[in-house]
């Protein structure tokens, strides 16, 4: 079944029409034709099967047959990731969905090559919005990431200091440091919600000085193995074995007991 977009706004109501650019996809390319299904994703939980109605060159209208809610994931997964240059981050962006990760925050930091001008933060978000959407209808990801920044790491620490329970490590490169999924099994018997966050430098890693940021924060330092990986795969690798642990923490916490109805 293809697979579209609507933002909540849009798709609220039984009967609604994609946007311009997804019915330009499902009538020119995909061909559809009313009595066709498809599957509606929100970007917010919501999974929608629903029939199409109508079809035309800039209008689709469908009809929906089931919603789906799906909840947001809990320990969420949050990726604080150095801004990369060329296509190491579309990479990451798309893998964070692909990977379940509920928070992406995007850092300035000190040896960070790529750069944002303040004159294209808003295109650049843009593209990286529909990155995450075509990321999320290829997985069947009913929850896009809440994309962040870019900001300064004291920024996003600060984010992160507001959040509830966040566990936050730093990959690195340092000797003796222990292994991530270790230092995760360690705290799975005291953590069973909040979130579960990792911080990924730049090509040239992060700054002594973001390093002892960091460890004021409260950040554990924690090793993604033996070779030096690339910061894109370093990503992907950290934010699948957070994943992993969030999903068996998860099937860990006991169900609320049921309501008394004998009153």
């Amino acid at each position: 079944m293809h697979r579209f977009f609507a933002s909540p706004d849009r798709c609220s109501a039984s009967v609604f029409t994609l946007c311009e650019s997804e019915a330009r996809h499902a009538s020119q390319v995909l061909r559809l034709e009313p009595g066709d299904r498809v599957e509606i994703l929100d970007g917010q939980g919501t999974l929608i099967e629903a029939e199409i109605l109508s079809s035309g060159r800039k209008s689709v209208e469908v009809r929906v047959i089931q919603r789906l809610v799906q909840p947001r994931p809990v320990p969420g997964v949050v990726l604080l990731q150095s801004l990369l240059k060329g296509k190491a981050l579309d990479t990451i962006l798309e893998k964070s969905v692909e990977l379940g990760v509920g928070q992406l925050v995007l850092l300035d930091t000190e040896r960070c090559v790529a750069r944002v001008p303040a004159s294209e933060a808003a295109r650049k978000r843009t593209v990286w919005t529909q990155t995450l959407i075509e990321a999320a209808k290829q997985s069947r990801n009913a929850w896009l990431p809440e994309l962040l920044g870019p900001m300064s790491l004291a920024d996003a620490l600060a984010q992160q200091t507001a959040a509830d329970k966040t566990w936050l490590g730093v990959a690195s490169l340092e000797s003796g440091v222990p292994a991530l999924g270790r230092v995760l099994q360690s705290h799975s018997g005291s953590t069973t919600r909040g979130r579960l966050a990792i911080a990924i430098g730049p090509e040239g890693d992060f700054s002594p000085r973001e390093l002892d940021e960091f460890r004021t924060f409260g950040a554990e330092a924690v090793s993604l193995g033996p070779l030096i990986l690339r910061a894109e795969t370093a990503a992907i690798a950290a934010a699948a074995i957070l994943g992993d642990h969030a999903r068996s923490w998860a099937a860990s916490i006991p169900s609320p007991a049921p309501a008394d109805s004998s009153a």
